[in-house]
């Protein structure tokens, strides 16, 4: 696990929890199994679908013959880091769809006008990998905890346990989410040096 990570999560909640405790939820949550869920999706139009499980992408025995790593991003339609984020998935999953990448959003809106702004966010970047609503968060509390960054991008391998977290979205995260990717799919061997901690402006926070 990437020290970063934990650095930077000890910053953007505010010191409420130290940097050993932070590391160790970090591996606990990388030690085991992704959590399952089946949630609604919000552009069955162009995702095929009304419903997505995870158990459909990874796990036992996934439906989904082809899929080889899930990348699953949480995000919210006010959080301004999270639209910076999106047009990167959508090249991701232009990118590497065929080779094995399975890219699902998450909204985390509770609200009616929320989702609606959810709708119109993926509407307008054209995304065409599936985005579910999460809108009792109860998803999103066994990923993120009380509180956590947005977006957080969560890598799962085909048997369902977690490779990889990225919290937050800095100025670097499109370079080395690419090279997370590419080392998940076995396309090549990241080089990418660890990121310094960053200190983004106003950054995005969950609350459920």
């Amino acid at each position: 696990m990437r020290w970063t990570v934990t650095r930077a999560l000890a910053m953007l909640l505010g010191g409420a929890l130290s940097t050993q405790a932070l590391a160790q939820q970090e591996e606990a949550v990388l030690s085991g199994p992704a959590p399952a869920f089946s949630l609604k999706v919000l552009n069955p139009d162009v995702a095929g679908r009304n419903w997505l499980s995870l158990g459909a992408l990874a796990g036992d025995e996934p439906d989904d013959a082809g899929s080889k790593v899930v990348l699953l991003s949480f995000f919210a339609s006010w959080c301004a880091p999270c639209k910076k984020e999106l047009p990167l998935l959508v090249d991701l999953d232009t990118r590497f769809r065929s080779l094995g990448l399975r890219v699902v959003g998450v909204s985390i809106d509770k609200e009616e006008p929320g989702i609606a702004a959810a709708k119109r966010l993926i509407s307008d970047h054209r995304v065409a990998y599936p985005v579910l609503s999460d809108r009792f968060n109860f998803v999103a509390r066994r990923y993120l905890g009380e509180q956590a960054p947005l977006p957080s991008v969560f890598l799962i391998r085909r048997d369902g346990t977690i490779l990889a977290i990225d919290r937050g979205y800095t100025k670097d995260a499109s370079a080395f989410l690419r090279a997370q990717v590419d080392e998940a799919l076995g396309l090549k061997r990241s080089a990418a040096a660890p990121r310094a901690p960053a200190a983004p402006a106003a950054p995005a926070v969950h609350k459920p």
